[in-house]
């Protein structure tokens, strides 16, 4: 399990680049919800929009309260749903609780009037299993056109530097592009994760980032954003985009990798909604919910996790 309450956590309050990043694309694939059958089909992707330039997700009409839940570093804020800002009903937050009764890094809250679009069905139960395809779906920068970039990593230094490279390097992956949107991309769980970024223990999983057609790598800003998984016949609302694992050498804080890039090696880490299921329930169940405060803290970017170095593979 990767634990998040290792010395190398960090939170950054200085944004790095949003986005989704795919591997093997050139930024322009994925602005637009798949139109095909079973696990190509539409996963939800009109429900997932943005609060103040980061990540939120509509949930549904519930009872005639319309619910959206996304990163307690995200915070409560108007939901911007295709083009349309939907008002955040103020002081309808509330901060997700584990079975002991602390926090975690996950809110909900209502916005005022009804977008019109399908309830999501949330995961429960357990988390998608290691091996399991997920899908993201999230707005930000993008891949750049020119492909992939390699860098050698000079280590005798403090800190370690990186400079890019042609042909083959000690590592390689993506650079982003100043331009985005609203993006899907699927990746493959590798692990469970427990974390506490300052909102409260969190129950997670994570995806890596590896050099295969169609791998999906978040960027910080990305919080908020939805991840589903296709299982059954039905689309269910797996997880919450939170984080992302980087490379660093520990010693070297903040992280050496340059900001604005997904290397092959990278993870990002989910909100493990079967853990949750059962308080969100309750929540959206009950009309006037009772409020939590809120930390206001960050500026809601998505956090990156400083990870000891590793190999791609």
């Amino acid at each position: 399990m990767r634990l998040a309450t290792l010395f190398s956590l960090v939170l950054l309050c200085t944004p790095w680049a949003r986005a989704l990043v795919i591997a093997g694309g050139n930024g322009t694939q994925n602005f637009t919800a798949p139109t095909g059958t079973g696990f190509s089909s539409d996963p939800g992707f009109a429900n997932v929009g943005t609060i103040h330039g980061l990540g939120g997700v509509y949930l549904g009409n519930y009872g005639g309260n319309y619910w959206v839940l996304t990163a307690s570093h995200v915070g409560l804020g108007d939901l911007t749903l295709g083009g349309t800002t939907y008002s955040a009903v103020a002081g309808s937050a509330v901060g997700v609780q584990n079975s002991d009764g602390s926090g975690t890094d996950l809110t909900l809250f209502r916005i005022a009037s009804d977008p019109g679009l399908p309830t999501l069905a949330l995961q429960t139960g357990a988390a998608p299993a290691t091996g399991a395809t997920v899908t993201y779906v999230a707005a930000g920068l993008r891949e750049t056109s020119s492909g992939p970039t390699a860098w050698n990593v000079n280590t005798g230094v403090t800190p370690n530097t990186w400079t890019t490279t042609t042909g083959s390097g000690d590592y390689a992956g993506y650079t982003t592009q100043s331009s985005g949107g609203m993006r899907w991309g699927n990746a493959v769980v590798i692990d469970a994760a427990n974390y506490n970024l300052g909102y409260g223990p969190t129950q997670a999983f994570a995806t890596g980032f590896y050099n295969a057609p169609g791998d999906t790598m978040a960027q910080p800003g990305d919080s908020g954003g939805a991840t589903f998984y296709f299982s059954s016949g039905q689309w269910y609302l797996a997880g919450i985009i939170d984080a992302i694992g980087v490379f660093t050498n520990p010693a070297q804080l903040p992280n050496n990798q340059p900001a604005g890039t997904a290397v092959f090696g990278n993870d990002t880490f989910a909100v493990d909604l079967s853990t949750y299921a059962g308080f969100i329930s309750g929540v959206t169940a009950v009309p006037e919910p009772s409020t939590y405060a809120l930390c206001a803290g960050a500026l809601g970017l998505l956090v990156a996790f400083q990870r000891r170095r590793r190999q791609p593979k």
